[in-house]
């Protein structure tokens, strides 16, 4: 299609073919190198992400990438999305939209978001959500606020003129999400309502906490993400992870896992708690262009293996909802939180993400907050009725 009226010359189209997809997976690369607190993520990773042979996320989904083209230059790109386990949990005629990536002009973002509401409505949706690169398991969220430093490991970049292209379109806030940054070396010794949670549990012997047990690796992740599955289904948006996403995801980050960033809590033998910490490798990627040849894979090494990062994430962490609102479960939640911090000083680790966190999950904020995080970042899904 040829978008008259707003921008002359821009041309968009489907993707439809592997050229097309190069495009369309290649563009971010050339939109943001140089900008500073751009991590140009592996390109292999990318390419793994929209294969369907790859990526069992994309089940059940009808997704349609387009590309914009001004003077046969790519200057923008969008996703279409319909995920039919999300419409079979709510039931909301709602289609999606992701992986929006401009040129710094508002117009080639205004025609490729109007190119993704039509074809949303040619196919009975009603309302469209986003941004989010395929659901809300991945990358979700267009960053608002914290613009000063670079995305951690699965978190999504973005720039500021995005924020007031899509408002000016007249989509609205549907949830702000929000990371938090913490310094893993300070806010000691703890306020007393930290160590009295904390010493709950190692009190109580109903109540056992241990490390992951990497022999037995898959049925340790299978194990966290039912607690997972279970702890985050009253969330806004949440769709659960289906088995295939899990044994896939289990080979995705096996790699980074480090088994003293991973620990359960049991009550009554029965695991009711869990936490993962991984290590924050887009600080290791820093300046690959997301490139491992020639030479990107020995920088990787060097700074994984040698150099030694110092940030780390905490990207899935989950109390089954029975102990949700208890001392039980907040105390679980505390101790976990402060276990991996102990695990992560040891090894040289500094700081930690915690999030994304829901603006109302106002339990898990004052955890974060008692171990002294910092609302550093802000995530927005937007919604709009299609007209």
């Amino acid at each position: 299609m040829t978008v008259s009226g707003q921008l002359s010359g821009l041309i968009i189209i489907p993707v439809k073919d592997k050229t097309g997809l190069k495009q369309f997976l290649e563009l971010p690369y050339d939109l943001y190198r140089g900008e500073a607190h751009w991590r140009a993520p592996l390109r292999f990773e990318r390419a793994h992400q929209v294969d369907p042979k790859k990526n069992p996320g994309l089940d059940g989904l009808k997704t349609q990438f387009f590309l914009a083209f001004k003077d046969e230059e790519v200057v923008g790109r969008i996703a279409a999305i319909i995920n039919q386990q999300h419409l079979k949990i709510y039931n909301d005629a709602t289609g999606h939209f992701g992986f929006l990536d401009t040129q710094n002009d508002p117009k080639i973002a205004e025609a490729l978001i109007e190119t993704a509401e039509s074809w949303l409505k040619a196919r009975g949706m009603q309302r469209i959500v986003g941004p989010l690169s395929f659901s809300i398991n991945e990358e979700a969220g267009l960053l608002i606020n914290g613009f000063d430093t670079p995305p951690v490991l699965m978190m999504p970049y973005g720039r500021a003129d995005y924020q007031m292209t899509i408002e000016g379109m007249g989509f609205t806030k549907a949830v702000d999400m929000h990371a938090y940054w913490t310094n893993m070396h300070e806010g000691y010794p703890r306020p007393k309502i930290v160590t009295t949670m904390t010493g709950y549990i190692e009190k109580d012997p109903d109540i056992t906490v241990r490390r992951m047990d990497k022999s037995n690796f898959l049925e340790e992740v299978q194990m966290a993400m039912g607690i997972f599955n279970d702890a985050w289904s009253d969330n806004w948006g949440f769709v659960p992870f289906s088995s295939a996403q899990i044994k896939h995801m289990a080979g995705e980050l096996k790699p980074i896992i480090i088994p003293d960033f991973f620990w359960v809590c049991e009550y009554k033998g029965e695991p009711a708690a869990f936490i993962l910490m991984v290590p924050n490798i887009n600080e290791a990627i820093n300046g690959l262009d997301g490139k491992l040849l020639p030479f990107g894979w020995a920088k990787l090494l060097y700074r994984l293996k040698i150099k030694g990062l110092k940030t780390a994430r905490i990207p899935l962490m989950g109390v089954r909802r029975e102990f949700q609102r208890k001392r039980t479960g907040l105390a679980m939640a505390a101790f976990l939180s402060e276990k991996v911090f102990e695990m992560g000083r040891k090894r040289g680790f500094t700081h930690v993400e915690m999030g994304w966190i829901l603006e109302n999950n106002k339990s898990m904020i004052r955890i974060i907050e008692q171990a002294k995080g910092v609302p550093y970042k802000t995530y927005r899904m937007y919604e709009k009725p299609i007209t």
